[in-house]
């Protein structure tokens, strides 16, 4: 009587028997007929897992793959039992040019063998397949064991959704970006923010909430996967340009049918494999008309644009001189606040007014942005007597209302004191000033001398020196070089395109060291923003671009015409993607910060290398 370890051993014997008996084959398999542009499948299936090389594919572009699955079967027959694998290798091909093409034979190494496939005959069409108008992008099935669930044209696409298609400059919409899809879906990774060229753009949270929408008598699972409050800066039809975004979709593998029970049952849709295929999904492109503001704006207006008050006030009403006071300007509302620039001030001459300091505090609650803005003008006294700031005016655009309107504060007056020392200008009257009379002429106003005044002969003076005479000649020749140079170095600084070119590398510079200080500090959300900068800033200086008509086509059109590599191109484009996501989905690793710092830093350097 056999007992179990018998059983056992005889049972992995037989096993071993199938498993070599198995003949080894691999067929390759595809679409015989397929469309310009259009993503189908090259299958490779055999019996034993290996290692795919694929032979040159022509005017195939290769999307992604291989991704492999593996069944194995066995069954008795008439006391015989026989082993079934079946391995599959799935490649995402795209056509490039119409024509008929022979795939040749691939090859598979399984341990120190190579395996040889069959050739495949296709035949790509020249009308393409056309982009349906949600922009959609889904994997085409290929034939054999590998059959795509399909749920209907348009599967999974994508939106760019404004609240608004006709603004004013400077006016705030949102846009959101939205996905549908009726299938099992998700982003192959960290999706980077839609850029919005041309629009200054604050980030919203996302809807956490999924709905249902019924789109072309389709229903479909919607979310809002990015939202943002855009404040367009330039007037005329403004382009949100197509969107890219590499998702994946579930693909349902079925298995082969063997005319067996075991696969009969084992056949039904609930235990099919799923594998995941990467496709690209594209928004369709979306227009904002931005109209300009209409003419005759008022005095006092800086650009701002939505509903807005203001406030007022100066720090003290009673100084010494050289003493300090500030005056302080608050504009609250909602609008295109962190744009605002400061309110035209009047103030007294021959005081110091030193940078005027801006701080914000804006929230984004209700979709829009709201806050206040307030400019704080340092004022250092150098004169006693009594002061005047002229009424300060602030207008704005209500684009509700299609009209402007303004609001102006009080005048201040203040009172300078003389300091310990003694003012002599203290009393006299200047534009700005109030008028005072003189207190104490004898004091206030200094007589005329009257002593003799003792004149020195020239035989004793410095001039009757032959050494000084030689010295006045030097000093006079160096005053005229002096003055060549005075007038070489005005007239280079006359150009201002010159200037800020030989400036860009040094402002560059310093806002790197910024951010190197703020990455050393682990503010990593200052570090992307000052990283990002810098790249902007110094492309902004070299190319003699204003900053209101920066953007990715026109930098990279530049810089091709003044011939730089695509290499230097690619990675300008690399790092400034990756500052721009890292600061809105900052990484816990340093290594990614002091990577990112090394590269702004190197390609600064070419930029500066190719750009002469």
């Amino acid at each position: 009587m056999i007992n179990k370890s018998q059983a056992l051993v005889l049972s992995l014997f037989l096993f071993g028997i199938g498993l070599n008996g198995q003949d080894r084959e691999f067929t390759a398999a595809a679409p015989s007929v397929v469309n310009v542009g259009e993503q189908f499948q090259y299958v490779i299936e055999g019996s034993e897992r290996g290692d795919v090389l694929l032979p040159n594919m022509g005017e195939f572009q290769l999307l992604a793959g291989p991704f492999s699955s593996y069944s194995s079967h066995s069954q008795w027959v008439n006391g015989k039992m026989t082993m079934n694998t079946v391995v599959t290798y799935t490649h995402v091909f795209r056509a490039a040019k119409a024509g008929s093409y022979t795939i040749p034979p691939a090859t598979v190494r399984v341990g120190r063998k190579e395996y040889k496939t069959n050739a495949v005959e296709i035949v790509v069409n020249g009308n393409g397949s056309q982009p349906s108008p949600s922009g959609t992008g889904q994997p085409e099935g290929g034939d054999g064991a590998n059959a795509l669930d399909e749920a209907g044209d348009n599967q999974v696409f994508l939106r760019v959704i404004p609240s608004k298609s006709d603004v004013y400059v400077g006016e705030q919409l949102v846009s959101g970006l939205q996905v549908y899809t009726r299938v099992n879906t998700r982003p192959a990774s960290a999706g980077k923010d839609i850029p919005y060229e041309g629009f200054y753009k604050k980030s919203l949270d996302p809807d956490a909430t999924a709905q249902q929408q019924e789109v072309d008598g389709q229903q479909y699972i919607t979310q809002v996967i990015q939202r943002h409050i855009l404040i367009p800066q330039k007037s005329g039809n403004v382009v949100i340009a197509p969107y890219e975004s590499e998702w994946i979709i579930q693909q349902r593998v079925q298995r082969r049918n063997n005319n067996s029970i075991f696969d009969d049952f084992f056949d039904d849709p609930f235990f099919s494999n799923m594998q995941d295929v990467p496709v690209k999904l594209a928004t369709k492109p979306v227009t904002i008309r931005v109209k300009p503001l209409p003419p005759g704006a008022p005095g006092g207006f800086t650009g701002a644009v939505g509903d807005f008050s203001m406030d007022a006030s100066i720090s003290d009403n009673e100084i010494a001189v050289n003493e300090a006071l500030s005056l302080k300007i608050t504009i609250r509302g909602a609008g295109n606040i962190p744009l605002l620039g400061q309110p035209e001030v009047s103030l007294p001459p021959d005081h110091d007014l030193y940078d005027v300091n801006k701080s914000l505090n804006i929230s984004t609650s209700g979709n829009r942005i709201t806050g206040s803005v307030t400019f704080e003008y340092p004022i250092v006294a150098r004169h006693a007597g009594r002061f005047r700031i002229a009424p300060v005016q602030f207008s704005w655009f209500d684009p509700a209302g299609g009209k402007y309107h303004s609001i102006t504060t009080q005048e201040f007056n203040f009172t300078v004191l003389k300091g310990e020392a003694g003012d002599e200008s203290g009393g006299v009257y200047v534009p700005g000033i109030m008028q005072e009379s003189v207190a104490n002429i004898g004091t206030d106003i200094r007589d005329i001398s009257r002593e003799p005044q003792v004149f020195t002969p020239l035989a004793s003076s410095l001039m009757a020196n032959s050494w000084y005479r030689r010295i006045y000649g030097v000093a006079v020749l160096l005053a005229i070089a002096v003055g060549v140079l005075i007038r070489i170095v005005a007239r280079r600084n006359a150009d201002l395109t010159l200037v800020r070119n030989r400036q860009a590398n040094r402002s560059a510079r310093d806002r790197l060291k910024k951010a190197d200080r703020f990455r050393k500090a682990g503010n990593q959300e200052r570090f992307y923003e000052e990283v990002g900068k810098a790249i902007w800033g110094y492309l902004s200086d070299k190319l003699n671009i204003e900053t209101s008509d920066l953007s990715r086509e026109v930098i990279l059109k530049q810089m091709q015409n003044l011939g730089v590599s695509d290499e230097v191109r690619s990675e300008f484009l690399r790092i400034l993607d990756e500052s721009e996501f890292s600061r809105f989905a900052p990484s816990s690793d340093k290594r990614n910060l002091d990577q990112l710092f090394d590269d702004a830093v190197a390609i600064i350097r070419n930029l500066e290398s190719s750009l002469k």
